[in-house]
């Protein structure tokens, strides 16, 4: 579906579908897409009923396993146990390689939550070799990004960059600007905490012209603060201002108040300047 989906477009699609009787009719993969339209718009009573009509036309053990796996995701989701043996079994189902790689991502993305970082490390690896095995570009993103957070929070910084590098190369061959945007600030942050302020710099820069020209304001802030950060370790206090002044004046031509860290921070970096 290209483009986005309003609120209002959506509730006209379900509502159609209901009073039509077309909910009747959906086949599994689009019950579950719409699930989270139905989500979105606050009908819970749609929600369980695309569920039912997920689950009732099931035609095979794969379209039955995406219903489990919903909900698993909307129940029970600390069961660990059970995502992984939905991932097990869909490895031998002809066609479930996708069903499990997203089994084992969400089971991952649980033992994360737990800290349970190697555990998580090692359930998204083989996710990630499904990801690989059936060409999911966009699984294999989300998998990458999950990979380095679990590797950094082992303190494993150096296999940290080499995954978000991997990302970033993906990120780039998909011409997903978003997606490049936040890599490059990951990958920054990373390079900044092993002392390669340089790369870092780079990196940053790189993500805010990226920020800018999506008019992502949030991007821009993590870019720009990102930036204030190295500024601030050269003790260039007057570089940190301009930084975050750019962002506050990003907020400000979008009509939105800039975040009060912001401004409290150029209040502090202004005392500091002063006193140098």
């Amino acid at each position: 579906m290209e483009g986005e989906v309003t609120p209002e477009q959506a509730e006209e699609v379900l509502r159609a579908l209901v009073d039509g009787g077309g909910m009747d009719h959906l086949d599994t993969a689009l019950a579950l897409r719409l699930l989270p339209l139905a989500q979105d718009i606050g009908h819970e009573h749609l929600v369980v009923g695309l569920l039912q009509q997920a689950e009732a036309a099931a035609a095979d053990p794969v379209d039955a396993g995406w219903v489990r796996l919903e909900h698993l995701r909307r129940g029970n989701e600390g069961d660990v146990d059970a995502l992984l043996a939905l991932a097990t079994e869909a490895e031998a189902i002809e066609g479930g390689i996708r069903l499990a790689a997203a089994a084992l991502h969400h089971g991952a993305l649980v033992l994360h939550a737990q800290g349970a970082y190697g555990e998580a490390h090692a359930v998204l690896g083989r996710s990630i070799r499904h990801r690989q095995k059936a060409g999911d570009d966009e699984g294999l993103a989300y998998g990458l990004a999950a990979r380095a957070s679990c590797e950094k929070a082992l303190d494993r910084i150096e296999d940290a960059i080499a995954t978000e590098t991997e990302r970033l190369g993906l990120m780039e061959r998909l011409e997903d600007d978003e997606g490049l945007m936040e890599s490059l600030a990951d990958l920054a942050h990373l390079h900044a905490t092993i002392g390669e302020v340089d790369l870092a710099s780079d990196h940053l820069h790189r993500s805010y012209e990226l920020a800018k020209d999506l008019q992502d304001l949030s991007g821009q802030l993590v870019a720009g603060w990102g930036l204030a950060d190295l500024a601030e370790i050269a003790e260039d206090w007057s570089t940190a201002m301009l930084q975050l002044s750019d962002v506050v004046h990003a907020f400000m031509a979008a009509g939105l108040p800039a975040p009060e860290q912001v401004r409290e921070r150029i209040r502090r970096l202004t005392s500091l300047a002063d006193g140098a």
